[in-house]
């Protein structure tokens, strides 16, 4: 199951800012938001949890962005088969513009 925390960096300007982090099973670093977070939430008493997480992040080793896996490739899809219309589909499937008129008449 990939798990997630709040994770300080450190900017390549120097200036320091909050990301999400994912982690796989093993606790491995797998991935971190592309933009900074910040706090948030419905109420008072939400907004108040958010800035708890946040502060726990405090107390974790600061990362950069070069302590994050770089992503892997995306598989490229591949199509096998033929590519039908869909008046292809229609007709095997029995339903022309007539059989569908007489369905939404009755």
């Amino acid at each position: 199951m990939i798990t997630w925390n709040y994770r300080v960096f450190q900017e390549e300007n120097g200036d320091y800012v909050i990301r999400e982090v994912f982690y796989a099973e093993d606790g491995s670093i797998i991935g971190c938001t592309e933009n900074p977070v910040e706090p948030f939430g419905r109420s008072h008493e939400e907004l108040a949890e958010s800035i708890v997480d946040f502060q726990a992040a405090l107390s974790l080793p600061t990362l950069t962005i070069a302590d994050i896996p770089e992503a892997a490739e995306p598989r490229k899809r591949t199509r096998s088969g033929k590519t039908l219309s869909s008046t292809e589909i229609r007709s095997q499937l029995g339903l022309n513009g007539s059989s569908i008129r007489r369905k939404e008449a009755s």
